[in-house]
């Protein structure tokens, strides 16, 4: 009988042994997954991170653009009123006395100093 004891606790231990190396196996199996799955989570996660801050500054850059693009579109209007009353001849003549001191023949043009402040001022 003590060879049938015997037997069955090698049979025990055998069966134990088993279960345990199995679940070793499946707690690799488990570390090496879970290992994979955090790998990939933080790829991902990296790659939300990083193109929300490029979407930022996507979003910055179309704002300057829009505050350039209005600003340039205000310059074009105020051009092209300038060319249109350069087009003028009436307005062309006056610019020409009051910023040149252009005169016709025979005319005789006197600044005054109340005329020098107003100009600086204007500047």
């Amino acid at each position: 009988m003590a060879s049938n004891v015997n037997g069955s606790q090698r049979t025990l231990t055998k069966t134990t042994e088993k279960i345990r190396k199995i679940r070793t196996t499946r707690l690799h199996r488990f570390y090496i997954i879970m290992g994979i799955f955090i790998v990939f989570a933080g790829i991902f996660g990296f790659q939300i991170v990083h193109t929300h801050y490029q979407r930022a500054a996507v979003n910055q850059q179309i704002q300057t653009s829009k505050a350039q693009y209005a600003t340039a579109k205000t310059q074009n209007k105020s051009l092209g009123l300038q060319v249109k009353q350069l087009n003028n001849a009436d307005y062309l003549q006056k610019l020409l006395r009051e910023k040149y001191y252009y005169s016709k023949s025979g005319e005789i043009i006197y600044s005054l100093p109340a005329d020098h402040s107003s100009d600086v001022s204007q500047k």
